[in-house]
């Protein structure tokens, strides 16, 4: 049995882009729900049948692409890993999955390049970018992936090379 008390490290996004997620995520729900709740009240209100219809068609179109962003945010501001002596631990949202650090394998950093504002009749096209680091599992399948936003990635990435090492050797000793 593994002594899960060694707690190493956590990789998580960085403090300032994690409190501007959360607050972004809150804001968007919070004027979701309040044109929500003046839709309804106006509903109340207004008793023809022709502004239910325009304000139900409404009360979807605006707030709930903003409910729904708002959701997203706040989970991805809480995304982490929790790593343990051999054990790594994610956390999305309320879920949790645990793998050993022998299952996981690393994809070398590689840079991913995407659209970003308004390009202006293709006059000038605006190109971000992020150094994106890709976990997978022993079959090749995906697990989770982590860019520039967040910290230890980097040690994370070593432990998970240094572990694959260790078990090549092993295997080559026998």
């Amino acid at each position: 049995m593994e002594n899960l008390s060694g707690y190493r490290y956590c990789i998580a996004m960085k403090k300032g882009r994690k409190i501007l997620n959360m607050i972004v995520g809150c804001l968007m729900i919070l004027i979701s729900i309040i044109f929500i709740t003046a839709t309804v009240f106006s509903c109340i209100f207004m008793q023809e049948f022709v502004y239910y219809t325009f304000l139900a068609i409404f009360l979807i179109i605006i707030p709930l692409p903003l409910f729904i962003f708002g959701i997203i945010g706040i989970v991805s501001a809480t995304k982490r890993i929790e790593v343990y002596k051999g054990k790594v631990i994610y956390h999305i949202g309320f879920k949790n999955k645990e793998y050993r650090m022998s299952d996981i394998q690393t994809s070398k950093t590689k840079s991913e390049t995407y659209r970003t504002g308004l390009d202006y009749g293709n006059i000038v096209p605006i190109y971000s970018y992020d150094k994106l680091t890709v976990f997978y599992d022993k079959k090749g399948k995906k697990i989770f992936k982590f860019g520039l936003a967040y910290d230890n990635v980097e040690r994370l990435k070593a432990d998970v090379n240094n572990t694959q090492k260790s078990i090549a050797k092993q295997h080559n000793k026998n």
